[in-house]
């Protein structure tokens, strides 16, 4: 299993997807910069950095973005080799085709764990300075690490839907139109703060991050709609993977020739 994950990986030279993981990655470290500009407390005495400001800014971020560079990131593995007109040789592989698409989407896991991961880079080097600096505890970057594993894991919920629909279509467009459409509902769900947002499941990632700045995001508790929002997004998860296994599997050979 671990050969073709590597060979999927290995298709991904010589392409523009490492630039979309920076364009995916960019503006979330970007945004969390902002927690550099001068602020006061109601009394009126300047405010230092906030770190929880910092880690929700960029998790919020990366929420916002997510859907639309994730669900590319989908349909350009799952239908590169349809629109190359590769895939008759990709079925001829002594490999099952549920391991190809397993391979498929691990890479795309992979892609979401190094957006993450490079989401956060400015947010974590600033902790572990105010770390050094004994201005902050280890927890706070603990639990800004938390909330971004909490992101990545939350965000793969949603991407056998962007699967199933680039199979179908055997294209990146349908799937990219998608990520859009996602990204706006999230957008306007985040805007609105409403503690029932969470149930779309695009945006149930957003739990993680307002639940780690409660009180920046207006939320008194915990979210009531939690359980309901990973159920949904379970079942999502599950349907769309097993929509995904079995139109793969039963896919004519000639597919895309």
């Amino acid at each position: 299993m671990f050969n073709v994950i590597y060979t999927e990986l290995l298709k991904l030279k010589s392409t523009k997807i490492p630039w979309l993981v920076l364009f995916g990655a960019i503006p979330a470290n970007l945004v969390a910069l902002f927690a550099f500009l001068p602020k006061v407390t109601p009394d009126g005495t300047p405010a230092g950095i906030d770190m929880q400001d910092m880690f929700y800014r960029q998790g919020m971020m990366l929420v916002m973005v997510a859907p639309s560079i994730f669900a590319l990131f989908t349909a350009y593995i799952i239908s590169r080799e349809y629109q190359e007109r590769t895939v008759n040789q990709l079925f001829a592989y002594p490999v099952s085709r549920a391991k190809i698409l397993t391979a498929k989407l691990s890479v795309v896991f992979i892609l979401i764990v190094i957006t993450t991961v490079l989401s956060c880079v400015t947010a974590v080097v600033v902790g572990i300075v105010m770390l050094l600096q004994g201005r902050i505890g280890f927890e706070i970057i603990w639990l800004g690490l938390k909330t971004n594993a909490g992101i990545c894991i939350l965000s793969f919920g949603t991407i056998p839907v962007a699967a199933a629909v680039s199979l179908i279509a055997k294209n990146v467009i349908p799937a990219a139109v998608l990520g859009v459409f996602a990204t706006i509902v999230t957008v306007i769900g985040k805007i609105g703060h409403g503690q029932g947002g969470i149930l779309f499941p695009w945006l149930t990632p957003y739990w993680p991050v307002r639940h780690l700045a409660q009180d920046i995001a207006d939320n008194t508790g915990a979210n009531p709609y939690g359980v309901p929002a990973l159920i949904i997004l379970t079942l999502t998860f599950l349907l769309s993977l097993a929509f995904s296994l079995l139109y793969y599997i039963k896919s004519d050979v000639h597919s895309g020739s």
